[in-house]
């Protein structure tokens, strides 16, 4: 079985989005539509050395702001630049939109 599940790819904003209708999760909505996966790992037991009744799956969301290499035209990053695999240019970010 599997102790700790990663899932990945999950934007913080529409600007650190891999491209249009990527996974972000910036709304109540797209929370629920999350906790449907949350709730399925979390309902599976595994096998575990110190419990001989098993322990409760865990699942771990990774974050993902693609910066430059979004591919999307509202793409953010620490510098104005375009990234090898995108063909937008990122706009860089003020000290004051980072902080």
């Amino acid at each position: 079985g599997v102790g700790l599940m990663v899932t990945g790819g999950i934007s913080p904003n529409r600007a650190g989005w891999v491209g249009p209708f990527a996974s972000k999760l910036t709304t109540n909505e797209e929370m629920e539509k999350h906790k449907l996966v949350t709730d399925a790992v979390h309902s599976v037991t595994v096998p575990s050395v110190d419990n001989p009744h098993g322990e409760t799956a865990r699942i771990c969301m990774q974050i993902l702001h693609t910066g430059r290499y979004a591919y999307h035209p509202f793409a953010v990053s620490c510098s104005a630049t375009k990234s090898p695999i995108s063909p937008f240019p990122a706009r860089a970010l003020t000290v004051p939109q980072i902080l």
